[in-house]
């Protein structure tokens, strides 16, 4: 076990909102295959035990860093709860006061296939610390694992021969902390115009039955593969997120009327916030958090970092402008569907916006949103990354240049920069791709590297 010591800066970076991320990942064995619900019962509560005692020694260790264990309230202990079983639990501080988060155990919203095995950060309010729980957390899931398993995070496993409901994997952001609900509302609908690019830089299942959905061509460092499906999770799954239906998908709420419960569950067509849970933002949790629920699991803590830290920063921006614009729904889901399908590489659709109206209330936003000087939605995330990379507001926040915030070059090398194996657009289910190109077809061998990767993300990194 790891005992080096963490070290924080002196003046760690802030986050303008609280974030927590809870992370669902594989189980499989070395066949790669899930094992059954019923013979994870023991194994998981086992699991649950050996987690809370890593944990501890982690605590009683002397190796965490003040800002963390000033925060840990009390000793982490096991609680038993209706949907998950034995769960981890730990009392944490966020701005003093004393909250309890299920920080480990399996996932209660699947049915009994099997088990996801869910790992979830405390709120955070700082981005080291937020880079800390996310590496200890999963760290302990390797640790308390059988041998005879091993972790897999992906959005799908490669090998598994076809889509079954709850058997996908999702990096869910929930951010909290708003002055009110009418800051939150605006934030709510700054990510809602903003998912299609949050899904394209995050689409991690491009493999099924050990194979891509299309044939892959080369041409000099450039994949050319139209037909590859990039989010195999999220094109199968229509039961546990929002539908493509732009008449029943989430909609623009007003800040003026931030809880205008009735026409968000009329609009989605469900009874209840409880039946409403599950889409692919939902404003309304009983933590007073925004849960967006659309990424695939990335297999790259610095890639989850730098998507939340991109999250926090178009809420920053949302926070100071006095009207977001809405997009339209129509934009959304056709956007969404093509970044499902072809990621970074999908093409970026405008033409149902009202976009004339836009420019009218916002010519800056309008700019970033439409004027892409591409079709792609490669060149739709560059304009988001120009958009609040050059923000004054923002840059005063984090006082820092874009360049030097943490973990944000995973995102921004994706989009501008350059990889020994790929020209961009290049993100996680392009990996993928070129991980199928490379092996020769080899499923094993892609399950054994997404495996190793999974595990090297874990060594310890100090900031």
């Amino acid at each position: 076990m790891s005992t080096s010591k963490w070290e924080f800066p002196k003046k760690p970076i802030p986050l303008p909102f609280s974030h927590g991320i809870e992370m669902e990942l594989q189980m499989l064995d070395e066949n790669g295959q899930f094992l059954k619900g019923e013979d994870m019962v023991f194994m998981m509560k086992k699991m649950v035990e050996q987690a809370r005692d890593t944990l501890i020694q982690f605590i009683e260790s002397g190796t965490m860093p003040k800002l963390i264990e000033k925060k840990i309230v009390d000793m982490p202990e096991i609680r038993y709860s209706e949907e998950k079983g034995d769960v981890l639990t730990l009392t944490y501080k966020l701005h003093g006061n004393p909250i309890d988060i299920e920080i480990f155990g399996r996932d209660g919203n699947v049915a009994a296939i099997t088990y996801i095995l869910e790992c979830v950060t405390p709120p955070c309010e700082y981005i080291e610390e937020l880079v800390y729980w996310a590496q200890t957390i999963l760290l302990i899931a390797e640790l308390v694992l059988p041998k005879e398993l091993f972790l897999v995070s992906a959005g799908f496993n490669p090998l598994q021969k076809e889509y079954f409901r709850g058997l996908t994997f999702a990096d869910h952001n929930h951010m909290g902390s708003f002055k009110d609900d009418s800051e939150k509302i605006k934030v709510y609908d700054m990510f809602r115009n903003f998912l299609p690019h949050i899904l394209a830089l995050s689409v991690n299942s491009a493999l099924i039955d050990g194979h891509p959905t299309d044939n892959i061509k080369i041409i000099g460092k450039r994949y050319a593969c139209p037909g590859c499906i990039r989010s195999i999770r999220l094109k199968k799954n229509e039961t546990m997120l929002s539908l493509n239906d732009p008449r029943t998908y989430i909609p623009y709420m007003s800040p003026d009327n931030p809880n205008d419960y009735d026409y968000f569950l009329r609009t989605i067509q469900k009874a209840s916030l409880e039946d409403a849970r599950q889409q692919d933002i939902f404003p309304y949790t009983e933590f007073g958090t925004i849960e967006l629920r659309i990424c695939d699991a990335q297999t790259s803590i610095a890639r989850r970092i730098g998507i939340a830290i991109l999250l926090q920063m178009l809420a920053l921006k949302a926070k100071n402008m006095n009207y977001v614009p809405d997009v339209g729904s129509a934009t959304i889901v056709k956007n969404r569907i093509n970044a499902i399908e072809r990621g970074l590489f999908g093409v970026f659709r405008t033409e149902d916006a009202n976009i004339k109206e836009i420019e009218r209330i916002d010519d800056e936003f309008a700019d970033c949103y439409f004027n892409t000087e591409g079709r792609l939605l490669q060149h739709a995330c560059q304009g988001l990354i120009k958009y609040v990379g050059t923000d004054k507001n923002i840059k005063k926040f984090f006082k820092v240049p874009l360049r030097k915030i943490p973990f944000l070059d995973p995102i921004i090398i994706s989009l501008f920069g350059t990889c020994d194996y790929a020209d961009p657009p290049i993100c996680e289910a392009e990996y993928q791709l070129s991980l199928y190109n490379y092996r020769g077809g080899d499923a094993f061998k892609i399950l054994g590297d997404l495996v190793y990767m999974t595990h090297n993300c874990l060594s310890l990194i100090h900031i």
